[in-house]
Parts: structure tokens; C-alpha cells; sequence
């Protein structure tokens, strides 16, 4: 099985660069590819239409690039995606590639990265070669309010971001930017926001990326950027572009049991309304006065496994879950959490019982 890792026996991480037509990916990945190692990227790059323009923009391609010719990248994704990541693998071992250390994919401008990472989490034969790393989403500071306002990709791409660049903002005026900034942070407070531009050095996403489990910046942007976090009422933070962002904090610690029920039956009601899930819980073990933490990452009806950490990341030891929607409301999440809750504490009290039947998913 060693073969089917890379050299630290790790799965290969997959990061994704996405943005709408025009946004300037491919600009960044070239200035990414720039100050990379030769040999340590392996690239994907989807041809959009006949004319390869995106193939053109990035020049030669080399040994260790790939192009998927299947136009856009949306239309069948999981067959192409996982025969050209197969291929990569394939070649790595038999030496026609350098041992590269990651895999990076820019999808085209109309595709939202959701189908990328239900191939990797979803194929159980890329699982074990290949693991989501990081999505990376890059704004048009000048175009951003026509491109959000006709397009529902648009705002697929920024709320599965973990990163944010803003580019164009030397095209668009300080007020402009600055507002699209201020509304991308309340869009999406789980990411961060960087600006790429002429003369910006814009390190690659794989250097800046936060580690699931020993980092928690995400928390506290995403606090920070909600009404809970700023005044504790906790109530949204309304709607912005037909996204919604907030906090719910549970108590601690969780049952392991209850809370995946109550997620997985979530997520199959209302996952074409989940934009993003993510999470820091508290769950009851045995060892743990307080609850093992463990990091839960979600993206419309996908949940990664989640990771079960050795520590906790700071002294907060509240278990919280960041959502990211699109008309479903928070009350509606929180009441469907605090029935889950008491139904199951209520059973729970007669140990002789079998495991009750769930509530209705009516509010789920």
C-alpha cells in the first residue's frame, strides 16, 4: 500500500482554485507555479469550449500538467476528474513524473467546486491516494456585484472558500473595494480575505493554509463576523446575496450519536441550502471531562470524516458549528437541534430501552 501515498505515507493533498470567468485564476496560479519548486505541483486545468483559452493563458504545458478536455468542468466532473487524478497517480509511480507533493485544480468560471469534492470524498478508490486540501476562491473587486447578482455560481464559489482573493482592486476604486471586501467577510466569515494584484506578492494557498486541527482562526473570524459575536444576539446576520451566515453553539459536551443523526437528516432535507458547514465540537468520551474535540467540515449534502483531535486548540472549550446558507434560517437550525437534544435526553433516561425513533425531520 505504500505506493498509493505520498513519501511521508500521507494521502496527496487536492487544493482547488475557483472564480468566475475573467477573475484572473489563471494569473494567479501562474504567479503561484512561479514561486513553486518545479516538480512539487501537479496541475489539472479545465479547457473551456473549443478554444482552449485557459490553456493558452498558461502557456507550455509540462510533464506535470494535465488537461481535462471535457469543457466545463461541471457537466461531468466525477467520471473525468477521477480518471485524470487516477492517471497522475499512475505516472508518479512509474517515475514519468517528478514525486509531486500536491495536486492543483482550477476549475472553470462557471463551475462551483462542490463536485470536485464529492470525487475525492465520495470515490472510494481516490480516498485513500487523495485528500481535500484547501479551496481557494478568487473575486473580481470590479465586476463582483453584476457577476453575484445573475449568477448563483458566483456565490457557490466564495462560500466554499477557505480563502478569499480580492483581485482587480487596482481597477476598481478604494470605496469599491473596500465595500466588496466588507461584504465577502459577511458572506463568508469562515474565510480569509487576501488581495492579489499587480505588485502584490500573494504567497501560495498550499503555504498560507491553516491545519484543521491546530488552528482556529477560522472560529474566530467566523464569530467575529456575527451579530452573536459582536453583540450576542446571536440572529444572523442577515442576508447578503442570498447567503446567510451564523454561529450555533451547542452544549457540551455532544453525543457523538445524536449529533450525526441530527446532521446527516439535515443535510438530506436541506443540503441544497447548505452552502457551508463547518465546526468545532465538544463530543462526550470516555477520558475527556470536557468533551475530545473533533473538526466537522460540510458543503451541501457532503460531510468530510471528521477529525478527531489530541488536544484542544486553545481554552474555549465551547462546541460551535459556523453555517453558511441559503434560505434556511437559523431559528429553523437551532430549534431543529434543541428538539433532536431533548427528545434523545428525555429516552435516554430509561437505560432499558432501545434506541427511540428519531423525531420527525419536519424542522430537520
Amino acid at each position: 500500500m505504500s505506493g498509493l501515498t505520498d513519501h511521508h505515507g500521507e494521502r496527496l493533498p487536492v487544493g482547488v482554485l475557483t472564480g468566475f470567468l475573467g477573475s484572473g485564476k489563471t494569473t494567479l496560479l501562474r504567479q503561484w507555479l512561479q514561486d513553486s519548486p518545479a516538480g512539487e505541483t501537479a496541475v489539472l486545468i479545465n479547457e473551456f469550449g473549443a478554444v482552449g483559452l485557459d490553456h493558452l493563458l498558461v502557456g507550455r504545458i509540462d510533464a506535470d500538467t494535465v488537461l481535462l478536455d471535457n469543457g466545463c468542468v461541471c457537466c461531468a466532473i466525477r467520471g473525468e476528474l477521477k480518471d485524470a487524478l487516477w492517471r497522475l497517480h499512475q505516472r508518479r509511480l512509474r517515475g514519468e513524473l517528478p514525486p509531486f507533493q500536491r495536486v492543483l485544480m482550477e476549475t472553470t468560471g462557471l463551475a462551483a467546486p462542490g463536485p470536485v469534492i464529492a470525487t475525492l470524498i465520495g470515490d472510494a478508490q481516490l480516498r485513500r491516494i487523495f485528500r481535500p486540501a484547501f479551496i481557494s476562491t478568487v473575486v473580481d473587486a470590479l465586476h463582483a456585484p453584476w457577476q453575484q447578482s445573475q449568477r448563483p455560481e458566483w456565490l457557490a464559489q466564495v462560500a466554499a472558500a477557505d480563502r478569499l482573493y480580492l483581485s482587480k482592486t487596482d481597477l476598481a476604486t478604494p470605496q469599491q473595494a473596500e465595500a466588496q471586501r466588507a461584504q465577502l467577510a459577511q458572506i463568508n466569515p469562515l474565510a480569509s480575505i487576501v488581495t492579489c494584484g499587480p505588485g502584490a506578492g500573494v504567497p501560495p494557498a498550499w503555504q498560507m493554509q491553516e491545519s484543521h486541527a491546530l488552528q482556529t482562526d477560522w472560529l474566530a473570524r467566523a464569530i467575529a463576523g456575527t451579530p452573536r459575536g459582536r453583540t450576542g444576539q446571536g440572529q444572523g446576520q442577515g442576508l447578503h446575496a442570498g447567503a446567510q451566515a451564523f454561529c450555533v453553539e451547542l452544549d457540551s459536551p455532544v453525543d457523538w450519536c445524536v449529533l450525526t443523526l441530527w446532521l446527516t437528516m439535515l443535510l438530506h432535507r436541506h443540503g441544497d441550502r447548505l452552502l457551508r458547514l463547518k465546526g468545532l465540537v465538544a463530543v462526550a468520551a470516555d477520558g475527556w471531562p470536557q468533551g475530545q474535540p473533533t473538526a466537522l467540515h460540510g458543503m451541501g449534502h457532503l460531510m468530510h470524516a471528521p477529525e478527531h483531535l489530541p488536544e484542544w486548540p486553545g481554552e474555549d472549550r465551547r462546541s460551535r458549528l459556523v453555517f453558511i446558507t441559503a434560505g434556511l434560517d437559523e431559528q429553523q437550525v437551532r430549534a431543529s437541534w434543541q428538539s433532536f437534544q431533548s427528545f434523545y435526553r428525555l429516552h435516554s433516561q430509561d437505560n432499558g430501552s432501545q434506541t427511540p425513533a428519531s423525531p420527525s425531520p419536519h424542522t430537520a
